[in-house]
């Protein structure tokens, strides 16, 4: 089956929200098997957060409006993998450019 297998999304959202809260919503929606949140920045009213979601067939509007809310912004959308399997990349390609 084909569809979003993994997706890597930079976000803000507010600090007075849970991250487990939030990554317990994102692991039921549709097509997700696997959630990772990964604080990278705090600050009094927001965290800076990497989000990693993959599964099959993930559905990105429904992971978009959980984060939006819960007061949250995308910031970017840093990786997608869509396919039969995950693809991955030698990440020293991406340090070379």
């Amino acid at each position: 089956m084909g569809g979003i297998r993994r997706v890597v999304l930079d976000v803000d959202i507010p600090s007075n929200i849970s991250t487990v809260e939030l990554a317990e919503k994102l692991g039921r929606v549709s097509g997700v098997k696997a959630v990772n949140i990964t604080v990278t920045d705090t600050d009094v009213e927001v965290l800076g957060l990497i989000i990693v979601i993959e599964g099959d067939g993930v559905d990105y509007d429904g992971v978009r409006r959980i984060i939006e809310d819960s007061g949250g912004a995308i910031r970017s959308v840093d990786q997608v993998v869509v396919g039969e399997y995950i693809l991955e990349i030698n990440p020293q390609l991406i340090r070379e450019r």
